[in-house]
C-alpha cells in the first residue's frame, strides 16, 4: 500500500514537472523582463529607505546631543544655587 502511494506521487510528480518545462521556455524572456523591472524598483526603493535612514540617524544625533546639553547646563545651574 505504501509502495502504490510512492509511485503515484512519483508519477504525478514527474507530470507536473514535464508540464512546467514546457512553460518555462514560454516565458522565460517574459518572466526576465518582468524580475528586472521589480528589481530595478526595488533597488529603488531600498536606496530611498537607506536615504531616509540616514537622515534620521542625523536628526537623532542632534537631538540627542541637544538633550544632553540642555541637561548638563540645568545640572550646571542648579548645582550654582
Amino acid at each position: 500500500m505504501f509502495d502504490a502511494a510512492a509511485v503515484f506521487l512519483r508519477l504525478g510528480l514527474s507530470t507536473y514537472e514535464a508540464s512546467l518545462e514546457g512553460q518555462n521556455e514560454d516565458l522565460t524572456v517574459v518572466d526576465a523582463t518582468t524580475i528586472r523591472r521589480q528589481l530595478i524598483k526595488l533597488n529603488r526603493r531600498l536606496q530611498h529607505l537607506e536615504e531616509e535612514n540616514k537622515e534620521r540617524a542625523k536628526r537623532e544625533m542632534i537631538m540627542y546631543s541637544i538633550a544632553a546639553a540642555f541637561w548638563l547646563i540645568n545640572t550646571w545651574v542648579w548645582m550654582r544655587r
